[in-house]
C-alpha cells in the first residue's frame, strides 16, 4: 500500500490552508481592530486620514479604564463572582436533571418531550425572558443584586448544560451501574459514586462554556442589573453617552473583556474537545 493509503496522513492542499487562512482573518480581525484602537490616541478616532495602524500607540485608554476610582476592578469582581456561582449553580442542577432524562423511562415519552423542551427555550430570542425576568427580580427584591444576576445566567446556560451532560449520560452503559445496583445503592448514591467520576470531561466541557457564556453576557444582565452589581460587558455600555461615543476607552475596557476568556478558551480547549467528543461515539 501507498502512502497515500488509509494508513497515511492526509495531505492539506493550498485550497484548504486558502480556506483555513480565511477563517482566520475573518475570526479575528475584529479583535485586532480592538487592540489597535485601545491604544489609538483620542485624535485620531476622528481623523480622516487615520489608518489601521495608531501613529503614536499610547496607554491613556488602559490608565483611564484601569485607575481612577477603581470602578472597573469592581466591575471585574462583579463578573468573577457572577461567573463562578453561575456555572456551579447551572452544572450542580443541570447534572441531576440530565442523568434523570437519560435514565428514568417517563410514560407518555414525556422524557424526550422534557428533553426537546430544554432544546427549544435555547432558541428563544434573549429579549423575550429578558422583560419577564425583570418583573421577576423586582418583585422579589434583588434587582441591581449579585443574586439576580446569578439566577439570570443559570438559567440561560442550564438547557445547554442538560444538552452536554444529556448526551454523555445515555452513552454510558447500564452495567456499569449494575454492581452499586446490587450492592444496594439508589439512583442518587449511583450517580454521585459512579457516574459523576466517569463525567469528568462532560462536566468540565459544560462548565467552560457555561463560564463564557456568563462572563460575555450583556442582556439580562444589564435589564437586572444597571447598578453596583453591573458586570463588565454592562459598563462597557456607559462609554456610549449623548455627547458621544469614547471609542478609546470603550475599546480598551473591550480588550480587558476579552483577554481572559482568550486565556482561558487556549488552557481548556483539550478538555472542551474531549467532553464535547466524549458522547458523541458509543462505546
Amino acid at each position: 500500500m501507498t502512502g497515500g493509503g488509509m494508513g497515511g496522513a492526509e495531505r492539506v492542499g493550498p485550497w484548504r490552508w486558502a480556506g483555513i487562512a480565511l477563517a482566520l482573518v475573518l475570526a479575528l480581525f475584529p479583535f485586532l481592530v480592538l487592540a489597535l484602537n485601545s491604544v489609538r490616541p483620542a485624535g485620531e478616532f476622528l481623523s480622516p486620514g487615520a489608518g489601521l495602524l495608531p501613529a503614536q500607540p499610547t496607554l491613556e485608554h488602559y490608565r483611564a479604564v484601569l485607575g481612577g476610582d477603581g470602578e472597573t476592578w469592581r466591575f471585574l469582581l462583579n463578573s468573577v463572582v457572577v461567573t463562578a456561582a453561575a456555572t456551579a449553580l447551572a452544572v450542580a442542577l443541570g447534572a441531576p436533571a440530565a442523568y434523570a432524562l437519560a435514565r428514568w423511562r417517563l410514560p407518555f415519552r414525556l422524557s424526550l418531550v422534557i428533553g426537546l423542551s430544554f432544546l427549544v427555550v435555547r432558541f428563544y430570542p434573549k429579549i423575550a425572558v429578558a422583560i419577564p425576568f425583570y418583573l421577576l427580580m423586582r418583585d422579589w427584591g434583588l434587582l441591581d443584586t449579585h443574586l439576580a444576576v446569578i439566577l439570570a445566567h443559570a438559567s440561560l446556560a442550564l438547557p445547554l448544560v442538560v444538552w452536554i451532560l444529556l448526551g454523555f449520560f445515555e452513552e454510558i452503559p447500564r452495567e456499569i451501574e449494575l454492581s452499586a445496583m446490587l450492592d444496594g445503592c439508589g439512583a442518587w448514591l449511583r450517580f454521585r459514586r459512579v457516574v459523576l467520576p466517569l463525567s469528568l470531561p462532560a462536566l468540565g466541557a459544560a462548565a467552560i462554556l457555561t463560564a463564557i457564556l456568563s462572563w460575555n453576557e450583556f442582556l439580562l444582565a444589564s435589564t437586572v442589573a444597571a447598578g453596583e452589581a453591573r458586570t463588565l460587558p454592562v459598563r462597557i455600555a456607559g462609554f456610549i453617552t449623548d455627547k458621544g461615543t469614547q471609542w478609546g476607552p470603550m475599546s480598551a475596557m473591550g480588550t480587558v473583556i476579552v483577554l481572559p476568556v482568550a486565556l482561558f478558551a487556549l488552557l481548556a480547549q483539550r478538555w472542551l474537545a474531549r467532553g464535547l467528543t466524549a458522547g458523541a461515539v458509543k462505546g
